[in-house]
Parts: C-alpha cells; sequence; structure tokens
C-alpha cells in the first residue's frame, strides 16, 4: 500500500550520543551551580555562567532585612541557536567575617569568581585610662 519506509524520514543526522565515553570535570553543575571555598584570608564563590556574556552579566552587593547579599543576574541570547540563557542567583554574607568594602569578581572559561577577603582581627589595643 505504501512504497516507502518510515526509517528513511526518521534517520536524524547524529546517530547517537556515546554516553558511556562522556567525562566532564567541573564542581559547578546545573542542579548545583556554585561552589565555595574559604580560608583564613578570603571566600570564594565559583558560579557557572555558561552561555552568558560578561556583558550581560552584573554582580551587585545588596542588602534586604538586615542581611546583605552578594546577587549575580544575567541574560544572553545566543546568535546562532536563538537560544536564551539566563542566571539568577544569590548569598547571603556574614558581615562579621567578611571584608564586604573589598569584593572582587572575574570570568572565565564560563565560571564567575567572586573574592571576598576576610576580615582581619583587630590587633589589641591598651589605653591607659586616669584615675581621677
Amino acid at each position: 500500500m505504501f512504497d516507502f519506509d518510515f526509517d528513511d524520514i526518521f534517520t536524524p543526522i547524529l546517530l547517537d550520543w556515546d554516553k558511556k565515553n562522556y567525562r566532564f570535570n567541573r564542581g559547578e553543575k546545573d542542579m548545583h551551580p556554585y561552589s565555595i571555598s574559604s580560608d583564613e584570608e578570603k571566600t570564594i564563590i565559583v558560579h557557572n555562567v555558561l552561555g552568558i556574556n560578561k556583558e550581560d552579566l552584573k554582580v551587585t552587593k545588596e542588602k534586604e532585612n538586615g542581611t546583605t547579599y552578594i546577587a549575580i543576574e544575567g541574560k544572553t541570547k545566543d546568535s546562532l541557536t536563538k537560544r536564551e540563557y539566563s542566571v539568577s542567583s544569590r548569598f547571603a554574607l556574614n558581615e562579621e567575617e567578611l571584608d564586604l568594602s573589598n569584593i572582587k569578581s572575574s570570568m572565565r572559561n564560563g565560571l564567575l569568581y567572586i573574592i571576598i577577603p576576610a576580615k582581619k582581627p583587630e590587633k589589641p589595643t591598651k589605653d591607659t585610662i586616669e584615675i581621677l
């Protein structure tokens, strides 16, 4: 009755993805897109922002209900695939332990690095108080 093969119509150009040979070593994945590491000198937030252009990304420090946050926002439309990539995250910061006036950030290889120095402990002081 029909003189054609359905397999010819539905044969994809790319046959299949070889899942057995897939290896990707990155701690920041889609379901857990960040990692945080700390030592006595600094805290580093590493956030996956793959697909988002640096100029479309905004990192802000904001205060809400007495808590300070680092907020990450960005959206880029890929010109080739016409897909939109976006990110929206925020992290509560410990103001007692971190120097929030010297936060730095950089981006490379699809990862955003936010570096927050630790507060330097105050040196003990000793003042003589006059006895009246």
